[in-house]
């Protein structure tokens, strides 16, 4: 996890600090958003082994409260803000080393995290941006199922970070338009099976969102 954050702020610091200010509003900001998202395959280990989760999509929905760069401030064209995510997908199947069987149930994620964009925009409305987010997730993974039996309860609150690209269309001066794509992953949370015995799961997941932010 410390060695994937070391490589993330390397990668996108220089796109933070380096982007040019053209921006006309300049102060806080609300916003609110709704998309689809997507858990990848999840790989789980215990004291015996390994198996996996399949998951469907589902929808997702944000709420964040943010600040925009004044153009010409030293750090450059951006934003921060603060995120709150809920995303919820349903178990799809169960592989074991039997086989694949069908699975129940849901797996949520509650999460806070702070953003850092960074945005680029031209002469017209649209304007591109590229961003990073670090904070927190409570994954919920209550009453899983294989087959109709218990398998699997528990939440746990991990650490989780984002990568995020978008762009934006100016409305007008305090409206955008928000058309974005996130990955979204945490260090692997832990739950315990109808046995006991504890796993641990990878959570990374695929999420579209649509939305609106409103500057005042």
């Amino acid at each position: 996890m410390n060695r994937t954050c070391r490589l993330i702020l390397t990668i996108c610091l220089p796109f933070l600090l380096c982007s040019t200010a053209l921006a006309e509003h300049a102060g806080p900001y609300i916003g609110a958003f709704v998309g689809g998202n997507a858990l990848m395959d999840a790989k789980n280990t215990d004291k015996l082994g390994q198996f996996s989760f399949s998951f469907k999509p589902n929808m997702a929905g944000s709420a964040v409260f943010g600040w925009e760069f004044a153009p010409g401030n030293p750090v450059g064209q951006g934003r921060i803000e603060l995120e709150y995510t809920r995303r919820s997908n349903q178990l799809d199947t169960v592989k074991f080393v039997e086989g694949r069987f069908t699975g129940d149930g849901d797996v949520k994620a509650d999460s806070l995290l702070i953003n850092f964009f960074g945005v680029y925009p031209d002469k017209k409305k649209w304007a591109p941006y590229f961003g990073v987010g670090f904070g927190v997730a409570r994954i919920d993974a209550s009453n899983l199922l294989v087959t109709g039996q218990p398998l699997a309860t528990g939440s746990d609150t991990v650490m989780a970070y984002q990568l995020g690209v978008g762009v934006d269309y100016s409305l007008m001066k305090y409206l955008t338009l928000d058309l974005g794509y996130r990955f979204f992953a945490t260090v692997r949370p832990q739950f315990v099976e109808s046995n006991g015995q504890k796993f641990k799961m990878d959570y990374m997941n695929h999420t579209v969102i649509f939305g609106l932010r409103a500057g005042f």
